[in-house]
């Protein structure tokens, strides 16, 4: 399968006044449908009548897109600036999840008679297999067989991206900066099980086991709930004789109903109840904190200490470079057994039995995270009653620090010494515990990361 694209853009700029900038521009973006070698358009499921179409115009992709963008610059004066921007985005999905999908891949299965003869030996090699006719531009879709549908027309969504900044120069080296920044994705796809049955409806309640037979997936590439990411960002960074060092700050929320879109699948697929799926992303971090810098060392030639002598080549190019994280925890949710649910294509939550959740901060054995009895697992062929993403797993503390040294070896060339201490206070990095619901384990942190490394280099330009 071969895919292509084409964009092109415009970009202009106009000093307004003297204080005043502003900055526009605009792309076009054309995503035309993936093709085979020869200018036939790629696979495509048609659900009214079970087959799948090999050739002609299978999805249209109408005629592109148009993604606007602008900014404008104020300077106050001549220490204090303030910037805001605004851009869109196409989503450039790719159409990826056709390509592996029937008849351009076949499974066949061989197997023995029993577990102690083999299904086949070198002489005779794998059988040979007899795929399905071609010739009439289109063959079903077998009843064990999943696929990806792409709704035709197929309307990309696109993101929608703003920002208001504003810095001001204290003076004495130091800079402050403020800003406000926003993502929303608007018509984001996912992939959708359309053969989803209701609760207790089993094989029997999927529509596509209803029509032809079959119990398996049918993903569409599906628009689901708008993403969203808000976040206050502060930083101050200070200058002094070879040192620069700062701190920044994030305070930030993304809500979404599936994290990572394209192909990626949601928690409930069942039409009615799909408005469940939104919630905090698994990947949000309310807080963000980062103190970092960099040190050139005084030492050597052209510095203030130790700049000539036999000591001057040994103490020259020394520099340290540290950075030091506190972050948040990232949310996940609490499962159940589906069995009881009786849903093919729908995942299970738990059931939280008690009015609020105890984070009780233990890590290991013996020393749940949260109350485990909070939650009961599910026995009956109904959803539970927790949403995505509803317990903050534990935050992460770490700390590199490194020290790199440049020098000459000849006019040509120049190395650098590399030593790097990643993780170097060894503070452990817990995972998220197990959240299974009726589990023995249930609350409990069973992974961590985090361990101490050192990392040596030498690096060589010329």
């Amino acid at each position: 399968m071969i895919e292509s694209s084409f964009s092109g853009y415009a970009r202009d700029q106009w000093q307004i006044s003297r204080k005043l900038t502003f900055t526009y521009g605009i792309r076009y973006e054309l995503y035309p449908y993936a093709h085979a070698q020869h200018g036939i358009d790629g696979i495509h499921y048609n659900v009214n009548t079970n087959q799948v179409e090999l050739a002609g115009t299978n999805v249209a992709t109408g005629d592109g897109y148009i993604a606007p963008r602008t900014g404008v610059a104020y300077r106050f004066d001549e220490k204090t600036v303030l910037r805001a921007g605004f851009g869109i985005n196409t989503n450039a999905e790719s159409f990826r999840n056709n390509v592996q999908t029937y008849p351009e891949v076949i499974s066949a299965t061989y197997t023995g008679a029993n577990s102690f003869t083999a299904a086949g030996n070198l002489v005779t090699g794998i059988p040979p297999l007899i795929g399905p006719s071609l010739s009439a531009g289109s063959v079903p879709l077998p009843p064990n067989y999943a696929t990806w549908i792409y709704p035709t027309p197929y309307h990309r969504g696109y993101a929608e991206t703003y920002n208001v900044t504003l810095q001001r120069d204290l003076g004495r080296a130091w800079v402050i900066q403020a800003g406000w920044v926003g993502t929303r994705d608007v018509r984001p796809s996912a992939g959708v099980n359309l053969n989803a049955a209701p609760p207790n409806g089993g094989k029997a309640g999927q529509p596509f086991y209803q029509l032809y037979g079959n119990a398996s997936s049918i993903q569409d590439m599906y628009p689901v709930d708008a993403s969203k990411y808000e976040a206050l960002q502060a930083r101050v960074n200070h200058r002094v004789g070879g040192a620069n060092f700062g701190f920044a700050y994030t305070f930030s929320k993304s809500m979404d109903a599936t994290d990572n879109e394209e192909g990626s699948s949601i928690t409930w697929e069942w039409a009615p109840i799909m408005y469940r799926n939104y919630a905090l992303s698994g990947y949000d971090r309310t807080h963000n904190f980062q103190a970092f810098g960099n040190y050139a060392l005084p030492f050597g030639k052209g510095q203030n200490l130790l700049n000539h002598g036999f000591v001057s080549p040994l103490v020259s190019g020394w520099q340290t470079n540290w950075i030091v994280s506190r972050e948040s925890g990232t949310p996940f949710s609490i499962s159940s057994s589906a069995t009881s649910l009786n849903s093919p294509g729908n995942s299970q939550t738990a059931n939280q039995v008690l009015p609020t959740v105890a984070i009780l901060g233990g890590h290991g054995p013996g020393a749940p995270y949260f109350d485990p009895t909070a939650f009961a697992a599910v026995t009956t062929p109904t959803f539970g009653n927790t949403g995505r993403d509803i317990i903050r797993g534990p935050g992460v503390f770490d700390a590199n620090a490194s020290i790199f040294r440049s020098f000459s070896i000849r006019e040509r060339f120049r190395a650098q010494f590399r030593a790097e201490a990643l993780h170097l206070t060894n503070t452990p990095q817990f995972g998220n515990p197990s959240a299974t619901a009726g589990s023995s384990s249930l609350g409990i942190i069973s992974s961590a990361g985090g361990a101490r490394q050192f990392r040596f280099g030498i690096k060589m330009t010329f």
